[in-house]
């Protein structure tokens, strides 16, 4: 590892320390260079300042921003879009579960959208259509962006809100036993999809989505 490699390491280490005791509202390039013991003027030199520190951290971290390519590649297209879609609700949980900066990062980006926050929004938005644009369109009986939002959303929000709530509706947020059951209905919702996307490959239904053309009228 390189002298200007091990610096960027620690001005990232500093920044996640930062973000887990002061949460993003002590964040800046002022005290993640205070902790990180360089100059501010080497965080604009590396990372060209804070959305490009936290674009860097976040690739790391975050789930869409490291793996954009979930549905791609040729394992990934022999598999039913429904069962991509469990995987993907999956590693989402996997993504956040004690993760205590990523959590403050997206609780963070829910309540404020600055240049940083809308740049981070901005790439996982990106990252997550080139998921849902491939498993979208596949069957008229369900819209299927719609329900993987709604479960994706539900997700998010739990294990965010377990911060300042134990419990939501009687679950426990903070328990694996809690989180079991919150996979069983997860699992449940999944099962409710149309069986096309549970019995056939992502592959073979893309082979029959209309046209370009064709889906322009949908």
């Amino acid at each position: 590892m390189s002298r200007r490699e091990r610096t960027e390491r620690s001005i990232l280490q500093a920044l996640e320390e930062q973000i887990c005791e002061t949460g993003m509202a002590g964040v800046g390039v002022n005290s993640v260079a205070k902790r990180a013991g360089v100059s501010k003027e080497l965080i604009y030199r590396y990372f060209d300042g804070m959305p490009g520190l936290m674009l860097t951290w976040m690739q790391e971290q975050d789930f869409w921003t490291k793996s954009s390519s979930v549905v791609k590649g040729n394992e990934s297209s022999e598999r039913p879009p429904a069962d991509l879609i469990l995987t993907m609700l999956r590693e989402q949980i996997d993504a956040l579960a004690n993760n205590q900066p990523l959590c403050e990062v997206r609780r963070w980006e829910l309540i404020e959208r600055n240049d940083v926050s809308a740049k981070l929004a901005d790439r996982r938005e990106s990252a997550a259509r080139a998921f849902i644009d491939r498993v979208d369109g596949l069957t008229e009986e369900a819209d299927v962006p719609a329900v993987v939002s709604i479960m994706l959303a539900g997700i998010l929000y739990l294990m965010l809100r377990a911060k300042t709530e134990e419990y939501f509706l009687g679950v426990p947020l903070r328990t694996p036993e809690g989180w079991d059951r919150l996979w069983k209905a997860v699992e449940h919702l999944t099962a409710s999809l149309p069986e096309d996307l549970k019995a056939k490959s992502l592959r073979t239904l893309e082979g029959k989505r209309p046209s370009a053309d064709t889906g322009k009228d949908r």
